[in-house]
């Protein structure tokens, strides 16, 4: 299917110039000089002809069709030349004029408002304004002021920079990629990033997409659109601007942990997207994606003619999620004819150092035969006799022989490999700096089920009204007897519990639950109450419970007299458990989140967190807690039985239903929870509670 805004039949450049220096000048020249063998219209109130092309006073004078309209005028005069164009019946305007909403001002607002409105009334669409251009090789079609136009290729890039584009397609030769269309968004004024996606994912030509955005303003369409197109079409995402929101300040731990960047991340997790944290990053996953057939299980082997980088692609393997099997007897049987005694024959293949160029070939045919085998990954160091550019050669070989194997390498080190790296790149296979980073690569190769849809739980409504009720006109932190009734209400454990408004109370209360006990100031201005000496803890007796409860005034008092103080919770001391904290954020873009980690006093201290988008199955419960370096914790260590790791399951998934039903609900902190393996307990909660916008 031919959409116009990848192969336009004629283009018009409103505003080309005679003047070389003028960008104007530039966009025509690369229409006119780079190929593109469709109808070129250059618009200019002087008239005349600029690099033999007739020049038009205005674009109602063209005598044909105009499909696409690229504008360079200045940014005052855009709004008439798009009514203009939409007279004409252009169909895609390409404003590349900066001058609009980025300049920060009132004036250069409207401008931007005024130019979608005259696109939405002659059912215009609009790229840009503040843009490169766009490009679509296979038809030559430079459409920007871009130097050169890319290699054709099956890369889609979309880049909200138009430097950006520039210079990832100056980088992209080295690596031998090409592209399909380079489209630079700029303003995303009345298009945003789905929208091309969703053109993208119509394309063809396009086999990968690289995203390069600063924002992503409507995060809920992005994770449907990303999800739906991730599907059929790999999606590698270089999000900058991330730690923006990291760096304001937060009302509980949960919103100190996360920041824009782990929205990103559990954003990411949940679509299928592909995150790049670097420009090299970027550029890798996409040489990979676009040169790679997929992964068809977790499988691999690794080649290598030294121990230590075998033993960190073995590293690389677990933390990617590969396996690297045992290989078959048969394939056993075979290599050892070709290798050294003191080779390794379990998986890496260690052939030594002293490999020749025949040693590797002989294990990349046979590996490549072995059933258990589903992708190779190729490691070299440079001794002094490694002939690196004949063992590229057998490596190319091996690939030319079978395309459905993906293969990819990590030849270590500068110059001694630099020859063979070039060899690798020119005929498809991607190389890495380490090995580790050659497996995570591998793994983003792994097949995607088109068909999975992972069922989520679906909101009950009769649970979120009532959550609503029992909220009510709270704005702040919630109160602990809201609370608790919040949590009951969600299934959520909380310990024997009541508020103390005097000591009297506050022995009565420890009394009935039964000794030891705590104490905790209760004020919803007040949330990290350690800070204010507004905790004390294993109370064991009545006098111990007044001396704490005077104690705990009077620290208040002194140290934030200003906090409206409700009383004293008198709390249940429960018996020592690992400490993990769960909660809930609400990120402006993307919307609920739900957050698992070490808690307790390490969890700022080793940030060992992990996110996703609320709400969140069981599954990927359990896919969290296995995300955590701490997940061994859970398991039992040194003699200790296995937590309860269900209950905490059960308590993530409670948790991202409660973050997903309740709206007002701006931020929620359990920490800590108690985990053992007589069950999970929540000893310390917070809820923080905003006005419900809508």
């Amino acid at each position: 299917m031919r959409m116009p805004v990848f192969e336009p039949s004629s283009i018009a450049v409103v505003g080309a110039s005679a003047s070389e220096h003028k960008v104007g000048h530039m966009v025509l020249r690369n229409l006119v000089q780079q190929g593109y063998e469709g109808a070129i219209y250059p618009i200019n109130p002087k008239g005349g002809e600029i690099l033999g092309k007739k020049v038009y006073e205005n674009i109602s004078d063209v005598p044909s069709e105009v499909e696409m309209a690229v504008v360079v005028t200045p940014a005052p005069t855009v709004c008439a030349v798009a009514k203009e164009c939409g007279e004409k019946g252009v169909k895609w305007l390409v404003v590349i004029t900066a001058g609009f909403s980025e300049v920060h001002t009132e004036e250069g607002k409207k401008m931007e408002n005024d130019l979608v409105a005259v696109c939405a009334e002659y059912r215009m669409n609009l790229v840009g304004p503040n843009c490169l251009g766009v490009l679509r090789p296979s038809i030559k079609m430079n459409a920007s002021f871009a130097k050169d136009i890319s290699a054709d290729g099956c890369i889609a890039l979309v880049s909200q920079s138009g430097a950006m584009a520039v210079a990832i397609m100056d980088a992209s030769p080295s690596l031998h990629l090409g592209y399909s269309l380079v489209l630079s968004i700029g303003n995303k004024a009345a298009m945003d990033a789905c929208d091309y996606l969703e053109l993208c994912e119509q394309d063809d030509k396009t086999k990968v997409i690289g995203l390069y955005l600063e924002n992503i303003a409507d995060g809920a369409r992005f994770l449907e659109v990303a999800a739906r197109v991730a599907r059929t079409k790999h999606i590698v995402l270089l999000k900058s601007g991330v730690s923006k929101h990291g760096k304001e300040a937060a009302s509980s731990h949960t919103g100190a942990l996360a920041g824009s960047d782990s929205a990103i991340d559990a954003a990411c997790i949940r679509t299928g997207v592909h995150r790049a944290h670097t420009f090299q990053d970027f550029m890798n996953l996409l040489q990979t994606l676009s040169t790679q057939p997929p992964l068809l299980s977790r499988n691999v082997v690794v080649i290598t003619n030294a121990g230590g980088p075998g033993i960190l692609a073995t590293d690389g393997a677990e933390t990617a999620g590969l396996l690297m099997p045992h290989l078959s007897e048969a394939t056993l049987t075979k290599l050892k004819p070709h290798l050294p005694e003191a080779a390794g024959l379990v998986n890496p293949i260690d052939v030594i150092g002293d490999a020749t160029t025949e040693r590797y070939q002989a294990a990349l045919d046979i590996c490549n035969e072995d059933p258990n085998v589903d992708g190779m990954v190729v490691l070299l160091t440079p001794q002094v006799m490694t002939p690196c550019t004949e063992i590229a050669n057998a490596v190319v070989q091996v690939r030319k022989q079978s395309r459905l194997m993906p293969i990819v390498t990590s030849f270590m080190g500068g110059e001694s490999v630099k020859e063979a790296i070039d060899i690798l790149a020119a005929n498809g296979i991607p190389n890495f700096q380490s090995p580790e980073r050659a497996m995570y690569a591998m793994s983003t190769l792994l097949r995607k089920d088109p068909n999975r849809k992972d069922a989520m739980p679906i909101s009950n409504e009769a649970r979120a009204k009532k959550a609503t009720a029992i909220i009510g006109k709270c704005k702040g932190l919630l109160s602990e007897d809201a609370t608790k009734e919040l949590l009951a209400l969600y299934d959520i454990p909380l310990p024997l519990q009541g508020l103390a408004t005097n000591v009297t109370e506050a022995r009565n209360i420890a009394q009935e639950i039964g000794y030891p006990v705590i104490a905790k100031i209760s004020s919803p201005q007040i949330l990290h109450k350690t800070d204010v000496g507004g905790i004390k803890a294993n109370l064991k007796n009545d006098d111990d419970v007044s001396r704490a409860f005077e104690e705990i005034i009077t620290n208040v008092e002194a140290k934030m007299p200003e906090a409206e103080r409700r009383g004293v919770l008198i709390q249940k001391f429960l018996p020592i458990g690992n400490e993990f904290i769960v909660g809930g954020l609400r990120d402006p873009s993307f919307g609920p989140m739900v957050m698992v980690g070490l808690g307790g006093i390490y969890t700022e201290l080793f940030r060992d967190t992990s996110f996703r988008m609320a709400p969140i199955t069981s599954e990927e419960g359990y896919r969290m807690l296995q995300d955590l370096k701490s997940w061994n914790l859970l398991l039992g260590m040194r003699g200790q039985r296995q937590s309860d790791i269900d209950g905490v399951v059960e308590t993530l998934v409670a948790v991202s239903s409660l973050m997903n039903e309740c709206p007002q609900i701006s931020e929620l902190d359990f920490n800590p929870i108690l985990v053992s393996a007589d069950g999970v307990i929540v000893a310390d909660s917070k809820v923080v509670v905003t006005e419900k916008k809508g």
